[in-house]
């Protein structure tokens, strides 16, 4: 009965999410989040594609093994979770969810052999085999080329993030500190040596660790990350063994964990966060003091939340607390990998006149992110205000010389303050 109850669950969160996916697709929807076409009741298509993949794998083995049930009210649900499946699978291509799409693959193939064992079938029809064998290879191929600069710089995150766990393999850094470790690995690795110049313009600030047994190993060390690679192996086993559906779930959500973020899609928003969101008006309209008032009694709050960190840090920038506001941005820095951060903790030494320690939180900022102007415009200028025109000059020299978005008013606005430097000499 407690079995039925819970395919009954997945069986109307499928139907929920498939159906609020179509109506998005069809326009009679608004999505959550306005970059995307669909989200379904998530934020972003990627973590919605996993969970369609999930539902997915957990009813399409439930029919298969009880495609032969008896009984009205058993062949009633196999009915309607063969209908939550095939809706939850047209849906799935539209959130081009690559881990996705995988995650249901790799646990379709698990089930067919679990079920079927189709090596004699294989070795009958080993033409057709090799026919399938390179189709997939195919559509590989394909899904990797089709979103070719988002994978490269998903291997790029997994490089620094293999890069910070080597420097600290045995307890890791702490819960909460992957993307501030991955921020300084980054910028370390680009101030060692000058690296390549497709690496340079892959490097970026994710806000996800985009594989959740990396974070493990960052965040706690690699006993840690073994023995949660070890916990799902020993899970998915238990289940195949006592032929339960959710085993397929279960294996979705292991291959979907090695490209995505599942552990950040479960947030429920605080009355703090709510408060904040109410109140970030004050500085979009630049009422930096009336935002301060209103973020200080939050910071207990919500210090852990980078974002709300940054607003809180720049409102006080802005309002010349600059000790107050490093302290602060300081904190965001441990767990964020934005080099805004590094920037503005350096317009705060500089406003400061402590010229040197700026000077090292903007190249901090740029070797974190290499292809961004916005650190080298502020070394730019600072090398300018401090009367060292030649640094001045080589800067703009290097802004003007790097490749930018033409569309993004804000980068044409940072290149004429470089061609503003060059044309004063």
């Amino acid at each position: 009965m407690i079995f039925s109850l819970v395919i009954i669950i997945f069986n109307v969160i499928a139907l929920y999410e498939s159906v609020t996916g179509l109506f998005q697709v069809m326009g009679l929807a608004s999505s959550r989040n306005s970059i995307f076409l669909l989200t379904g009741t998530f934020t972003n298509p990627g973590p919605y594609g996993g969970c369609l993949a999930i539902l997915i794998a957990v009813l399409a083995a439930y029919a298969l093994k009880h495609r032969k049930t008896t009984g009205l009210l058993n062949r009633t649900l196999l009915c309607i979770s063969l209908v939550s499946c095939t809706l939850c699978f047209i849906v799935l291509p539209a959130t081009m969810s690559r881990a996705a799409w995988l995650g249901i693959a790799v646990a379709m193939v698990i089930l067919v052999f679990h079920e079927f064992d189709p090596s004699l079938w294989i070795a009958q029809n080993r033409g057709w085999t090799t026919a399938i064998v390179v189709a997939l290879a195919i559509i590989m191929t394909a899904s990797f080329y089709m979103k070719k600069d988002s994978a490269l710089g998903r291997l790029h995150i997994w490089h620094m993030e293999l890069l910070a766990i080597a420097d600290n393999p045995w307890h890791g850094y702490g819960a909460g500190s992957v993307l501030g470790v991955y921020g300084k690995t980054q910028a370390a690795f680009f101030s060692e040596k000058q690296r390549h110049e497709k690496v340079i313009q892959t490097a970026g600030c994710p806000e996800y660790a985009f594989n959740e047994y990396l974070k493990v190993g960052v965040e706690h060390g690699v006993p840690a990350m073994l023995g949660l690679i070890v916990g799902v192996l020993t899970l998915t086993s238990i289940l195949l063994h006592f032929q339960s559906p959710f085993a397929y779930g279960v294996i979705v959500l292991a291959v979907f964990a090695f490209f995505s973020y599942p552990s950040e899609c479960i947030h429920f928003k605080t009355d703090a966060e709510k408060h904040w969101d109410n109140v970030r008006y004050l500085s979009t309209m630049e009422l930096y003091e009336d935002a301060v008032e209103e973020y200080r009694p939050l910071y207990s709050r919500l210090k852990g939340n980078y974002r709300f960190l940054y607003d809180y840090g720049y409102a006080l920038h802005k309002t010349e607390r600059y000790d107050e506001s490093t302290i602060i941005l300081t904190e965001g820095l441990r767990i964020s990998s934005d080099p805004m951060f590094s920037n503005i903790i350096g317009k705060n030494y500089e406003a400061l006149g402590e010229y040197e320690v700026a000077e090292r939180w903007y190249l901090h900022a740029h070797y974190m992110v290499p292809c961004r102007l916005y650190p080298l415009v502020l070394l730019m200028e600072l090398k300018n205000k401090t009367g060292d025109s030649d640094a001045a000059l080589d800067y703009a020299e290097i802004i003007l010389s790097m490749p930018y978005n033409k569309r993004l008013s804000s980068m044409t606005d940072l290149r004429k303050r470089a061609e503003a430097v060059l044309n004063k000499e």
